[in-house]
């Protein structure tokens, strides 16, 4: 996991409490969208932590097909047992000289669906994650 970054910590518990989600992380896209790395957790235990580093290198988890596709995914069923009920995956694009580069996957756990009133406010709060992630060294 990359060094702690303040801006980052506190714009994902934000976006966390804004959703009501218990637990909600930041992954990075590295060398390419299968290369994701947790840069950020919100109340995610440790041992879900370890156990979900290595399950978003499989192409087929929900947090890697966000990266591929750039598609975001609301109130999608977990593909483990355990946890909350449900997952949202929002893609984190840089808009940097106009164009859009993907730069990491938001991804939340709660117990209720997102209400669609709501999302327009968690792209918002995922477009200022993706600015944060861009600009830092």
């Amino acid at each position: 996991m990359p060094p702690p970054n303040l801006a980052l910590d506190q714009v994902l518990a934000v976006v966390a409490g804004l959703s009501d989600a218990a637990s909600a992380a930041v992954f990075v896209v590295g060398d390419g969208p299968e290369d994701l790395e947790l840069a950020a957790s919100y109340e995610l235990p440790e041992p879900a932590a370890m156990a979900l580093a290595p399950a978003v290198r499989n192409p087929q988890h929900p947090i890697a097909r966000t990266a591929s596709t750039s598609v975001a995914g609301y109130d999608v069923r977990p593909t483990a047992p355990g946890g909350p009920a449900l997952r949202t995956h929002l893609p984190l694009v840089s808009r940097r000289d106009g164009s859009g580069q993907m730069v990491g996957v938001l991804a939340l756990s709660h117990e209720e669906p997102i209400p669609v009133d709501l999302r327009a406010v968690l792209e918002a709060g995922a477009q200022l994650l993706a600015a944060i992630i861009d600009r830092r060294p």
